[in-house]
């Protein structure tokens, strides 16, 4: 044997117990390489409602919002983001942020709800700690593989997923806290059912006064707590979630531009396209074109 070489041999444990749930294994949606030149193109405000987004920060730092909520993140954070939980990003805060994001669905892990990796009251932005490496190859290694030329990487890439979840759910194990900032006072419960009133009606033509009227509560005060408590006034908040919910439709359906107008409550094309453009930094049609990448 050759001098100052070793081998080392490691044994699983045959008594582990997993985190998912019994004949159900997480499938991988979709996953995303975005570097900082490419943060500057925003994705906006918006949810999914039977997937769960899993985001990496590599590199730099920023500011997202979650569920109302806003968060420093910077390299090795981890941001999670359950089903139904709307989130969003503010571009004017990135500096050099590079990040890995994964989509998954059928995720089922003992003890939560379908598609949720933590707690309602838990902080959705965890450390990667000293596993930061590991993850980050991980991700690496699933985005190249789906984004390769390679044919048939999809079942190899469902079964990283798999092995992400796990990673996951390890490292939310270790560090996963209560945030104080879901302890909600009065003033902040009326804002949040102001917002899902919203949530439900926004591809409607709603106005500050349409949506007083329903909520029976004085439009000026209504915009106040809104603002208080969201972060944007009521119009800004529908137009935000409106062009969110369009680059959702943009990046999973074959909808034309003008269908996706008229689903998130645009009469006029036009008048959407002006509004995305503005807002995204490029038109709905070059936004589909630069997000996807289809395999031949």
């Amino acid at each position: 044997m050759l001098e100052g070489v070793t081998m080392i041999q490691c044994f699983m444990k045959t008594d582990y117990t997993s985190y998912l749930s019994k004949g159900s294994l997480p499938r991988l949606f979709s996953a995303s390489k975005i570097d900082a030149s490419y943060s500057v193109y925003p994705r906006i405000l918006h949810k999914h409602e039977d997937m769960l987004e899993i985001l990496l920060v590599r590199s730099g730092s920023g500011v997202y919002i979650v569920d109302e909520k806003r968060y420093s993140i910077q390299k090795g954070d981890i941001i999670i983001c359950n089903c139904n939980v709307l989130h969003d990003e503010d571009p004017t805060q990135s500096k050099n942020l590079n990040t890995y994001c994964c989509t998954l669905t059928n995720v089922e892990i003992t003890g939560f709800d379908k598609n949720c990796l933590i707690h309602k009251t838990a902080c959705p932005v965890v450390h990667s700690n000293e596993l930061f490496e590991t993850l980050e190859n991980l991700m690496g290694m699933i985005y190249f593989l789906l984004a390769s030329d390679i044919e048939q990487m999809e079942e190899t890439c469902s079964h990283l997923a798999v092995s992400l979840v796990a990673l996951l759910m390890q490292i939310i194990h270790k560090t996963e806290i209560e945030d104080p900032a879901k302890k909600k006072s009065t003033y902040e419960l009326l804002g949040i059912r102001i917002k899902q009133y919203i949530d439900t009606h926004y591809d409607e033509p709603l106005t500050l006064q349409s949506i007083s009227d329903a909520m029976h509560i004085n439009s000026y005060y209504l915009a106040h707590v809104f603002k208080d408590t969201i972060g944007y006034s009521p119009m800004r908040y529908i137009m935000r979630r409106r062009i969110g919910e369009s680059q959702t439709l943009l990046i999973t359906t074959r909808y034309s531009v003008t269908q996706i107008a008229n689903i998130v409550g645009y009469d006029n094309p036009n008048h959407f396209n002006i509004l995305f453009t503005k807002y995204v930094g490029m038109p709905p049609s070059k936004y589909r074109n630069s997000y996807t990448k289809e395999k031949k």
